[in-house]
């Protein structure tokens, strides 16, 4: 769900309305009409108490909960302080941006365009491109952005009065029918014009000083001639909204419309909450289509541009930041839970193990120990020494010996060699079995070989003899005896202890 606030300034009045969008409903909320003097201070001083206004109908239903913030403001600039007009550019020229434009339109505009800000959306075309483009001065656009802020209405875009009567054609079906829909605002003496056709906003213009039905109906006639003259469809369809509908009926049907074809303007998809009715779309329709500019469908008319522009993302960021600031204290309020309750589980884990502890060596040692590296101490019988884990022997003593005892004046040939950590086997050939015992008395003289049992003997068509050994490789003694020896002699067993020999 988002909230979004539409509002239209008058020469006497501040108009708003109040847009909730729900899933495939748009629901006004509410429509507040506000007095204000002529002047800056009159909109800021009349948008402080719409402030109230607007608040107390975000209340409604929730008792003692702070109204929810709004997801945008958009705000409609006077139609008598801008200049309207379709142009159409080459392509190539429009990609230009707000350069081209100033160029297309100086001359057309009653305005200095060094002063002004300009902007365009596109109607259609490919090459040239019809474009729909609008002027004001920045210090007018400046004054409405200023006066809204201080009462805490910065608005998003400001668009412009006449064209964005236009603009309610994304849910007013009915001006989307036939080739063209006039429609007429008409309140203060003054009438907002705009003309529709295929969905878009190609005409528009502000009528002031219409102080009799003749002013009215001849204003009125002249701007339905220069749409005609502009090359523009006769209007099949007239809509009237404001205090003085009914006159701009009377105006419309005597400018040439069938007066059946002339009525109020239907609410098209939009539903109408509590706080307004029907009338809304009859009271504050600029404003209407103001607040649907939060839906985001198109690009409209929008004069916040140049120094006055507000990038997207710093707008939104503006308008969200109490909920990610609510977000982000979530999110370190839940770190915090998150790390305490693993904290407390790795404090219980180390408490346990610390009980276990204490059990083990008061079984053990009869008096408990809650340290780890006393309770290890104590296990080792507080020797401080290191034990070197390396074997009494290993796979190249076993190598050496073979190659160091082995009497010089037998021809020996080793066939297959399998070491393991305490347990070698040798296939090996002889010439003679003497030769074969020879070797056997020779390596049985190495400490770590404490069994050697010769296998199985058979003969080669050399003549030779191909014999087996099964060896056992354990070192004898215990640590603290001599150290290690060469390659081939009888290694230390102050590092491999009892178990002996390893590969």
């Amino acid at each position: 769900m988002a909230l979004y606030l539409g509002i239209e300034i008058t020469e006497s009045q501040l108009k708003a309305a109040l847009l909730r969008t729900a899933y495939k409903k748009l629901v006004l909320e509410g429509v507040f009409t506000l007095p204000r003097s002529p002047s800056a201070e009159g909109i800021t001083e009349a948008a402080r108490g719409l402030r109230g206004l607007v608040d107390q109908a975000l209340s409604t239903g929730r008792p003692g909960q702070k109204a929810p913030e709004l997801d945008g403001v958009f705000a409609a600039l006077p139609g008598n302080e801008a200049s309207l007009r379709a142009i159409s550019l080459p392509r190539a020229v429009y990609r230009r941006g707000d350069k081209a434009l100033m160029a297309e339109l100086e001359g057309t505009v009653p305005y200095d365009l060094d002063d002004c800000l300009v902007d365009a959306t596109v109607l259609g075309g490919s090459d040239p491109i019809s474009l729909y483009a609008v002027a004001a001065r920045f210090a007018r656009v400046e004054g409405l952005v200023k006066a809204l802020a201080d009462a805490g209405f910065e608005p998003r875009e400001v668009g412009v009065a006449p064209a964005a009567l236009g603009e309610l054609a994304g849910v007013i079906a009915a001006l989307n029918e036939g080739d063209a829909t006039v429609i007429v605002h008409c309140q203060d003496r003054r009438a907002e014009l705009a003309v529709v056709a295929g969905g878009a906003v190609r005409f528009a213009r502000t009528l002031n000083n219409l102080a009799t039905p003749a002013a009215r109906e001849r204003q009125i006639r002249q701007s339905l001639a220069a749409w005609l003259a502009s090359g523009g469809a006769p209007p099949s369809m007239g809509f009237v909204t404001g205090e003085e509908a009914q006159l701009g009926a009377d105006a419309l049907v005597a400018a040439g419309l069938d007066a059946e074809r002339v009525g109020g303007l239907p609410q098209g998809t939009l539903e109408f909450g509590q706080g307004a009715s029907p009338s809304a779309l009859w009271e504050a329709p600029i404003a209407v289509a103001m607040s649907l500019r939060g839906l985001g469908r198109q690009k409209f008319l929008d004069l916040r541009k140049g120094s006055l522009a507000v990038s997207s993302s710093a707008q939104m960021l503006r308008e969200r930041a109490p909920y990610l600031a609510g977000a982000f204290a979530s999110m370190v309020l839940f770190w915090g839970i998150a790390t305490f309750a693993r904290y407390q589980g790795l404090t219980a884990e180390r408490n346990r193990l610390e009980e276990t502890l204490a059990s083990v060596t008061q079984e053990v040692f009869g008096a408990p120990i809650t340290d780890p590296e006393a309770a290890m101490s104590r296990a080792r019988g507080n020797r401080d020494e290191v034990i070197d884990p390396m074997p009494g022997a290993d796979a190249y003593d076993v190598l050496g010996v073979l190659s160091s005892r082995i009497p010089e004046t037998v021809r020996h040939d080793v066939e297959q060699l399998d070491i393991q950590p305490e347990h070698v086997q040798l296939q090996g050939v002889v010439s003679t079995l003497q030769d074969r015992d020879r070797v056997v008395e020779a390596i049985s003289q190495y400490a770590c070989f404490p069994a050697v049992r010769p296998g199985r003997v058979t003969s080669n068509p050399d003549g030779r003899q191909r014999y087996t050994l099964d060896i056992e490789f354990r070192c004898p003694g215990a640590a603290g005896e001599a150290p290690r020896g060469a390659r081939g002699e009888r290694p230390s067993t102050e590092r491999g202890g009892s178990r002996g020999g390893g590969a």
